[in-house]
């Protein structure tokens, strides 16, 4: 049989690929082998930087929420927000109290101002009421009713005689307001001599008109005495004047007479 022909250039390959292996083995146990070691031992700086992963700095590990002591700050904090809380709803519960104090306060002040301005318009009503029944009042001695008040003003004599006009000024104890006076006159004669007289008394009661009354007496030589006498109602003159007038012959002798305001309305 004939022997396989070997090609000499697949036996030299041969060769060489052994010779490289060997080589390989040689260097894995020298150096590399060792590199790789290293490399792969935690820690290594160099292997580190190969992989692109820096080593850091070890960071404090933050306190959890739920841990007691952050619980208890938190709780600290909040109970005193809720005291400054409720202290400011003390003060304005504390403000609306005083408000409403002085709200209460301000009603009955007010209360009172309008109870006072009602009594004094009631006492006003009343003092124009009584200055209108009263207008005609004296200022001290007149008694009466509304309708009428008393007083009594004396005015002197009647005149004796011969047609002799006389005026006598009312008093001021009459006001000016009073419609009417009344007027009483009287007379008396005794041991006396004049005859008939006829006594006249008269106001002006408006422009040349005047409102009078008469009283008649009669003088002549008696042991006796004789008396008349009136009172009449008559206008308040404006001029405030009352007149006397005496008709006949002067009386000579016992006689008197008075005339008198005592009343007006």
């Amino acid at each position: 049989m004939d022997r396989p022909r070997y090609n000499k250039r697949w036996v030299q390959a041969g060769v060489d690929r052994k010779s490289r292996m060997k080589l390989i083995k040689i260097r894995l146990r020298t150096w590399i082998l060792p590199a790789l070691i290293l490399a792969l031992t935690p820690g290594c700086a160099w292997w580190q930087a190969f992989i692109g992963k820096p080593t850091q700095a070890a960071r404090p590990t933050p306190a959890s929420p739920t841990q007691p002591g952050v619980l208890e700050t938190k709780l600290d904090a909040m109970s005193g927000q809720l005291e400054r809380i409720e202290q400011r709803l003390r003060t304005v519960q504390e403000q609306g109290r005083q408000r409403q104090q002085q709200d209460e306060q301000a009603r009955r002040a007010l209360g009172g101002l309008r109870q006072e301005v009602r009594d004094t318009r009631i006492a006003v009503v009343g003092v124009h009421r009584q200055m209108k029944q009263n207008a005609a009042r004296p200022s001290g001695g007149g008694t009466g009713t509304a309708d009428f008040w008393a007083v009594d003003a004396p005015l002197g004599e009647l005149p004796n005689g011969g047609g002799k006009r006389e005026t006598r000024r009312i008093p001021a104890l009459i006001p000016d307001q009073a419609r009417e006076i009344l007027v009483y006159a009287q007379v008396a004669t005794g041991y006396v001599k004049g005859g008939p007289h006829r006594f006249r008394l008269a106001v002006q009661a408006q422009g040349d008109r005047e409102a009078a009354f008469y009283l008649y007496a009669v003088g002549q030589p008696q042991a006796s005495w004789a008396y008349n006498s009136d009172n009449v109602w008559l206008p308040m003159p404006k001029n405030r004047e009352l007149i006397l007038q005496a008709e006949g012959e002067p009386f000579f002798g016992d006689w008197n007479s008075e005339v008198r305001i005592i009343g007006y309305r």
